[in-house]
């Protein structure tokens, strides 16, 4: 089995009906962007995820993983540890 490493980066994603904050795990040594880039990802595996809907403060769900439609992301961004 070949494991590739990975650094992982906090981020906040933003779509039409939630706030998502967690970890997203990208290619050792790459950008957020480069991710990001990527043609045949159809999803972003979040990890240590908290889910709020907008304009809420309360947490609808904090589950460890959530994977998230590339479709669906209005924004996203990293947060600053």
């Amino acid at each position: 089995m070949v494991f590739t490493s990975k650094d992982t980066v906090r981020v906040m994603i933003i779509t039409k009906d939630h706030r998502i904050e967690g970890d997203m795990h990208i290619l050792e040594g790459s950008r957020l962007t480069d991710a990001l880039n990527s043609k045949g990802k159809d999803f972003y595996a979040i990890t240590s995820a908290r889910i709020w809907p907008i304009g809420s403060n309360e947490a609808l769900a904090t589950p460890e993983y959530v994977a998230v439609a590339r479709e669906a992301i209005s924004a996203i961004f990293p947060l600053e540890s």
